[in-house]
């Protein structure tokens, strides 16, 4: 029964699998189904995400499941009905604005959730108030919900450590230069520290046209990194704790 199992979920090219495929596709009851779904989870074919809901870790996965294409693929079911959005490093891997490989998921919803892992892959939820900007995009036959490139650039300005800190955030600002809609950046609802952020790396990396605001106070350049004072930036009201050689030190590559 395992076997004709796999060799159906294979056949089917199956990423998420429910109790009820596994009923139909092998004529078995729901409790045959459930027997057999908790077989195949302690062989680490299957990976329980949700209460009759699973990942196929098909046979190229190796021995112990080891298989990260479907990640993405689980987010809308386990988003279902649900507000949210893959931002940070899986949405920076996505669009191409960085070169790392994403080990965790990052979900940014409404609604707070465990984290868990699954695969090669931590789930990460992230909760904020107000849903900012997304847009649907093809992960194989599933549509899932991404950041567009203008919210992802000001979700790593106003959380610079959940995408490797400020350099990396300059980085995906560089390389997002010629996808950003400057009007549509303009319009987001970006925190006084994080527009102040883009402002200073803007002028930086002589890239796009940032207002001047009235600023109080002083914000951190990298809330993530050391407490240290190199310089200030008057001006956009920024402690500089990253050097500009630091910041830029990836053009070297």
């Amino acid at each position: 029964m395992e076997m004709n199992a796999l060799f159906a979920l294979e056949e089917a090219e199956a990423s998420i699998v429910t109790l009820d495929d596994l009923s139909k596709k092998l004529r078995l009851s729901k409790v045959q189904a459930w027997k057999l779904a908790s077989r195949l989870v302690r062989k680490k074919r299957l990976i329980r995400i949700k209460r009759g809901i699973y990942l196929f870790a098909p046979l190229k996965a190796g021995k112990k499941g080891l298989w990260t294409e479907n990640s993405l693929m689980a987010v809308p079911i386990l988003m279902k009905d649900k507000e949210y959005y893959v931002g940070f490093w899986a949405a920076l891997n996505h669009y191409g604005l960085t070169e790392q490989i994403p080990l965790t998921v990052q979900i940014v919803a409404k609604k707070q959730m465990r984290a868990f892992k699954a695969l090669q892959s931590s789930f990460e939820f992230i909760r904020v108030r107000r849903i900012g900007q997304w847009q649907e995009e093809k992960i194989r036959d599933k549509s899932v919900r991404f950041a567009t490139v203008e919210q992802l650039i000001c979700d790593c300005l106003t959380f610079p450590e959940k995408s490797g800190g400020i350099k990396e955030a300059c980085k995906a600002l560089w390389n997002a230069r010629e996808k950003i809609n400057w009007k549509n950046m303009q319009a987001l609802e970006f925190t006084g520290a994080a527009w102040r952020r883009l402002g200073y790396l803007c002028e930086l990396l002589k890239i796009g046209t940032i207002k001047t605001k009235k600023v109080v106070g002083w914000r951190w350049l990298d809330p993530s990194s050391s407490k240290k004072i190199i310089s200030k930036s008057k001006k956009w009201g920024l402690l500089l704790n990253i050097s500009e050689k630091e910041l830029t030190q990836w053009r070297e590559y």
